[in-house]
């Protein structure tokens, strides 16, 4: 800025200085007398004039082109300070937009701290539809990681070979074709975080944009590539699916089917551009992934509060109803016991009974 302003400054316009022979001209003027004096006088000052002229405007021109190399050296250097002063608008938009974002944020971490029931239910019913709209997303993705699977399982079943088993049911072909579909996962996974749409992996957000640049170039080769597998895989489907019906023909003895030239090709083409585009698809997955991992923490949470709920309540209620079957059983052991007492209270009272009469009789004989 010092030096555009310096470059500013010296690129100013500066006045000529005022003629000299102004002050000549009015001393002529001020002659009284005619003669060959004065013409000599004005001849001189005419080739003075002339010559001061010429030099003015040389000098003038001069600087003119001095004061526009001036300029045009300074065109770079504006040139920069209007990007920048764009780039400053730019970050500026976005610092406004990202400051609205922490006062929301602020807002709702101080609506926790003071444990605000509205602010929490926002939140959970916040997590639970993005946990069940993720869900439902990851759900249409795995259909079409099934789909993916079923299109390189039967030619990765003739690559790794079809009698091939790890263990008793589990084979190696299918085994194969899993980590093909993972690895594509795995790829858009990457390529999203190098991206920055998600951030699953804060190592990979805080890289520096050349590493990241180069990170996100490996992973979309990779996905090119695994994508191409997968195509070639589809179309060696095709191959093996006709050369097995042309074998079921041969073996029924039925005479072969003729070709009717492109339409035909139509299912294999179909199957190489699914081959080739359902690995894009399934690199999104790693969108509804991220929203997932981000909610299951408060659906976890919430459901175990829940659960720790209605755990107190059924043993608070067990409590309550051992406590009251208790005081049943009192009362129950009451009823069979009180018969035996009630018979001793009987003989105790009549044996009382016996015991005075005879007092009563040896008081009376004395």
């Amino acid at each position: 800025m010092t030096r555009i302003e310096e470059d500013y400054r010296k690129s100013g316009e500066i006045p000529p200085p005022p003629p000299e022979w102004v002050n000549a001209l009015e001393s002529v003027s001020k002659l009284k007398s005619g003669g060959d004096i004065p013409r000599k006088l004005l001849e001189d000052i005419h080739k003075s004039i002339q010559k001061i002229h010429d030099k003015t405007l040389s000098e003038y021109r001069r600087s003119y082109e001095e004061r526009h190399k001036i300029l045009k050296a300074a065109q770079p250097a504006w040139r920069s300070v209007d990007k920048l002063a764009s780039e400053m608008e730019k970050k500026m938009l976005t610092l406004q937009g990202n400051a609205k974002q922490i006062d929301g944020h602020i807002t709702k971490y101080e609506g926790m701290r003071t444990r605000d029931s509205k602010t929490e239910h926002a939140l959970t019913t916040s997590a639970f539809v993005q946990f069940f709209i993720s869900g439902l997303v990851m759900v249409i993705a795995m259909g079409g990681a099934f789909i993916n699977y079923k299109l390189i399982a039967l030619p990765m079943s003739e690559m790794v070979g079809a009698s091939d088993y790890i263990t008793d049911s589990l084979k190696t072909s299918d085994v194969a074709a899993l980590v093909i579909i993972l690895m594509e996962a795995s790829m858009g996974l990457f390529l999203l975080e190098s991206l920055r749409i998600t951030q699953l992996f804060p190592r990979i957000a805080s890289m520096d944009d050349r590493m990241r640049h180069r990170l996100m170039l490996a992973s979309l080769i990779f996905l090119i590539i695994l994508a191409g597998i997968e195509s070639s895989l589809a179309l060696m489907r095709d191959m093996l699916i006709t050369d097995k019906a042309s074998l079921m023909r041969d073996l029924a003895s039925v005479a072969p089917v003729v070709e009717d030239g492109w339409f035909t090709r139509i299912p294999m083409a179909g199957q190489m551009i699914m081959g080739f585009v359902l690995p894009f698809a399934l690199a999104f997955v790693a969108i509804p992934l991220e929203s997932t991992v981000h909610s299951l923490r408060t659906v976890i949470g919430v459901l175990l509060v829940q659960s720790m709920r209605g755990l107190a309540f059924v043993i608070r209620f067990v409590g309550v109803m051992f406590k009251r079957i208790a005081k049943v059983l009192e009362l129950v052991y009451d009823i069979p016991i009180v018969i035996p007492i009630m018979i001793e209270n009987w003989v105790k009272a009549l044996r009382g009974n016996v015991s005075d009469k005879g007092q009563i009789k040896s008081g009376s004989t004395s």
